[in-house]
């Protein structure tokens, strides 16, 4: 009773389209049945008549069985204008199973009654279970075909474009051209150095290498260029970008893969080709099991949680299932900002804002003692070189003074895990800034030396788009007309984006760190770790105004002398 209850309800729940469908199957059901008597005996014929007037009641029980099975599986509640390969293994399912039931009570009754009865031929039911298969997904598929005719009708109204790629980015991007007319793209064809000169990818052709990209353009007469290829290094991206704006062709391109592992965007959602990348190079390697067991179910506070730092981890932490997410910061509209771009991602329950200024000790120990954090990051701090040699005092009493306050409440409330943000300038520093936040550095490795605490420094170089970057200004200069302002024209500069800098913080928070002796140690022996995260892309600008990048990798040694253009591996403290 209850399962025919459940039917009922389910039929009574189902939408005008659901409706039609199930009227659609229980038509399919006879024709089926009717048909494969037909085939199998021949009609017109005497046998084909005696077997229809002879199992005429085998009809309502196929019937039933049929609907139950596809209410059942909730075949009527799909939205069959996207359906899919899972949608016909779904449609394999329910006439398979209805086929068993029907077919096992029809042959019970079958071989119940006296041997002078008809026989029921078992090809019957291969038969009618086939078409069956076939009349349902026909019903189905036509509403995907039509919707994908309708599609292409539309997208071949839009600017014509060529895709650059050949795997599932690809895909992903057709995909969202043919599902969304709005965006007033018409793919005609495929640019890909894995697929074949002639080959064809959900139905568009490959043109050829992405080497002939301008070739390309010309010969196929398009006015955009789609680049799907998330993970390829900025050279690659600039050698595309600079082949389609030669032939005239604006650039589109998909997520980098570092910001579809941070969660910011999906891989098939397309936008302008920004600087970040043209500077682009091979995602970090992070272990995600890891950090997301470090903060699962955890309470994690960030100090400066309204920065371009801070609000990228609350952004990446989030996705990890922490308990508590307490923000920390001075600036209202700053901390709302960060709070609003964690909406999306419904989490709004697990974030607690707090505005505060750390160098507020009673404050800071206050908030501490009633959140009893499990991991700290420590990102509040001013970074402005210049300002900051004029206002010395702001430097030392946030820089210094409020990371002692920091420290000392996270030591006093039982913080297992901190992680100080520090930045390159404080490698042999020469300015007020880099020395204030050198001072902050040693005040880390003290803490984590005498009292046995997994607390870790993390340096930065030139974060792209961070509060204070220099890549900003230079994009005003440009917009204006330049010139840019550089040291030298030799300068060479190394830059990172904000979501490959903030993994790396992530990472520098889960990892044993190494004693001064290179021997690896747990959480609670007397060691700490200052990382040198100053990697990226070195750009240099010189006298003709030529420039030029390339991706390279930079670290500095705390104790060594200062080399600002060596390259070498992370060194520890």
């Amino acid at each position: 009773m209850g399962t025919a209850r459940a039917l009922v309800g389910g039929a009574a729940r189902l939408s005008l389209r659901g409706r039609h469908l199930l009227a659609f199957d229980a038509i399919a059901t006879v024709t089926a049945f009717l048909l494969s008597l037909a085939l199998r005996f021949d009609a017109p014929s005497a046998q084909f008549d005696a077997y229809v007037y002879a199992y005429a009641w085998v009809l309502p029980v196929l019937v039933a069985c049929r609907l139950s099975a596809f209410v059942l599986l909730r075949m009527y509640q799909r939205v069959w204008r996207y359906a899919s390969v899972d949608e016909l293994v779904a449609i394999l399912a329910a006439v398979g199973l209805s086929s068993i039931a029907g077919y096992t009570f029809i042959y019970a009754i079958v071989f119940s009654t006296p041997a002078s009865a008809l026989g029921f031929p078992r090809s019957v039911a291969i038969m009618d279970t086939v078409l069956m298969i076939a009349f349902a997904g026909a019903w189905r598929f036509a509403l995907r075909l039509g919707r994908v005719g309708r599609a292409g009708a539309s997208t071949t109204r839009g600017q014509r474009a060529l895709v650059v790629g050949g795997g599932a980015a690809a895909i992903a991007v057709l995909r969202e051209l043919r599902a969304n007319s709005q965006l007033g793209l018409a793919p005609v064809g495929i640019v890909s150095d894995d697929l074949g000169e002639g080959q064809r990818l959900l139905g568009l052709p490959v043109l050829g290498p992405a080497a002939d990209l301008a070739r390309h353009i010309e010969r196929s007469g398009a006015v955009a260029v789609l680049l799907a290829l998330p993970s390829a290094d900025g050279r690659t991206l600039r050698k595309l970008v600079h082949q389609a704006e030669s032939a005239g062709a604006r650039c589109l391109t998909v997520p980098s893969v570092a910001e579809v592992i941070a969660g910011r965007v999906t891989v098939n959602a397309l936008r302008e080709v920004e600087f970040e990348d043209l500077l682009r190079r091979a995602p970090s390697r992070i272990d995600l099991d890891s950090v997301a067991h470090a903060f699962r179910d955890r309470a994690v506070l960030i100090t400066g949680g309204g920065g371009s730092i801070g609000g990228e981890l609350a952004r990446q932490i989030i996705r990890f299932g922490p308990r508590r997410l307490v923000l920390v910061g001075r600036g209202e509209n700053s901390i709302f900002e960060t709070m609003q771009s964690l909406a999306p991602l419904d989490a709004a329950r697990a974030v607690a804002p707090v505005i505060l200024d750390i160098r507020d000790r009673a404050r800071l120990g206050r908030l501490f003692d009633r959140e009893r954090p499990d991991v700290v990051f420590h990102a509040a701090a001013h970074k402005h070189v210049h300002f900051m040699e004029q206002f010395p005092e702001e430097a030392v009493a946030t820089n210094i003074h409020g990371t002692e306050n920091v420290l000392d409440a996270a030591v006093e409330s039982g913080v297992g895990r901190f992680v100080f943000i520090s930045t390159d300038k404080a490698v042999n520093p020469t300015s007020v800034m880099g020395a204030t936040k050198r001072v902050g550095e040693l005040l880390v490795r003290q803490v984590a030396r005498e009292k046995g605490l997994a607390y870790a420094t993390v340096r930065f170089g030139n974060v792209l788009s961070s509060r204070g970057s220099v890549v900003p200004v230079f994009r005003q200069q440009l917009a204006r007309g330049g010139p840019l302002t550089v040291t030298h024209p030799d300068a060479m500069r190394y830059f990172m984006t904000i979501p490959e800098a903030v993994q790396l913080v992530l990472q520098a928070a889960v990892l044993r760190w190494a004693t001064p002796s290179g021997s690896s140690s747990s959480p609670g022996t007397s060691s700490s770790c200052t990382a040198s995260v100053k990697t990226t892309c070195a750009w240099s600008s010189s006298a003709s105004g030529r420039e030029r990048s390339s991706s390279k990798s930079s670290t500095s040694r705390p104790s060594g002398p200062s080399r600002p253009r060596t390259r070498r591996s992370a060194a520890s403290a």
